[in-house]
């Protein structure tokens, strides 16, 4: 435990060492609206490493318990049980992994680009002192990168979050089969005992995933917004497609929770049909399938009061509609800039 917190430690202070010298470089650039967005950018990303660092530092026993928990239930699953995992792992398990070898591609050429150009560092920082002088210079450049393998793996704690939820929507899909199948109230209790514990755990983790999403969408926010000048404005095409890779990596980064947990809601809403659809119900309805069923039509969401609305593929419709009204507002804005040559940033 000792060594693990000696770890973290070491890697939260890597990405705070990076983030400020990226916010010295944003407060002098504001006169290069480029530099200015791109360090902006940069420093979002290292500020989400932190965050998400600390929410997991603190969310750490409740994560352990369930990841534990799917292991030794897929440890002992029967072969139908199996079956449903596999179904669910095939649809969520190509889009995690492509993902996560796009983003490290893309990081690892952001890494050796300054080998193979003028460019002295993999990100914009600045630096009070002088940093072109040997070993300086070297640690400087590694400690970069060490930064920028940090912003991958908090990629891999939104996919964590994600393969959280579908493993609950996977057991609500084998709890629907067998409430389908019930024939006498003993069978019914059972379900009812086993609904309600998988409730518990899709409450656990809603509440382990709502501040680390949070996050995720505000940070993909800003980078939208920073980016967005890339897209809008009169860069070169190789510039515009790099920023269109950046901005599609987000939109893909919202859509790997979004998606399991629109899933998960209707997960929950499935078992009270299947309840209705079983034919020992017909025969015998009572007050507990009432409460069932109302309780299936309040599923776990994920969301933040005031902040954060209940994120499912509606909301990320919502999202990606309003980043495009926004590239369309922004350009006409620096149509109307350019037309007067005015400068958009000015600290005097």
């Amino acid at each position: 435990m000792i060594i693990f917190d000696f770890k973290w430690w070491i890697s939260w202070m890597n990405s705070l060492l990076l983030a400020l010298p990226l916010m010295y470089a944003v407060y002098h650039q504001t006169r290069d609206v480029i530099s200015f967005v791109t360090a902006l950018g940069t420093c979002a990303s290292c500020f989400q490493i932190m965050i998400k660092m600390v929410i997991c530092k603190f969310m750490r026993q409740r994560m352990q318990f369930i990841l534990d928990d799917m292991e030794r239930f897929v440890r002992d699953a029967e072969p139908l049980e199996k079956e449903i995992f596999l179904h669910y792992i095939k649809r969520c398990g190509i889009l995690h992994i492509s993902y996560l070898i796009f983003t490290l591609s893309s990081i690892i050429a952001m890494i050796i680009t300054p080998m193979v150009s003028r460019i002295p560092f993999p990100t914009g920082a600045k630096y009070p002192f002088s940093v072109h002088t040997h070993p300086l210079f070297d640690i400087i450049y590694i400690q970069q990168s060490a930064a920028a393998l940090q912003i991958v793996s908090m990629i891999a704690i939104d996919c964590q979050i994600a393969t959280m939820l579908w493993y609950i929507i996977s057991r609500l899909k084998m709890l629907e089969e067998a409430t389908r199948a019930i024939f006498n109230a003993k069978e019914f209790h059972l379900c009812i005992r086993q609904h309600q514990h998988l409730l518990w755990m899709a409450s656990e983790v809603t509440s382990i995933a709502r501040y680390i999403l949070l996050t995720t969408v505000t940070m993909a926010t800003i980078a939208l917004i920073t980016c967005g000048i890339y897209i809008v404005g009169n860069q070169p095409i190789a510039m515009k497609i790099r920023i269109g890779i950046v901005i599609t990596s987000y939109c893909v980064l919202v859509f790997v929770n979004a998606w399991p947990s629109e899933m998960m809601m209707r997960s929950c809403e499935d078992i009270g049909t299947a309840i209705y659809e079983s034919a020992w119900i017909e025969s015998d309805f009572n007050k507990n399938i009432v409460l069932v069923v109302q309780r299936c039509r309040n599923p776990p969401v994920i969301s933040v009061a005031g902040l954060l609305p209940i994120l499912s593929m509606n909301y990320y419709t919502k999202f990606l509609s309003k980043t495009f009204s926004f590239f369309t507002t922004l350009r006409i804005i620096l149509a109307k800039i350019e037309a007067h040559n005015a400068p958009i940033l000015d600290t005097k």
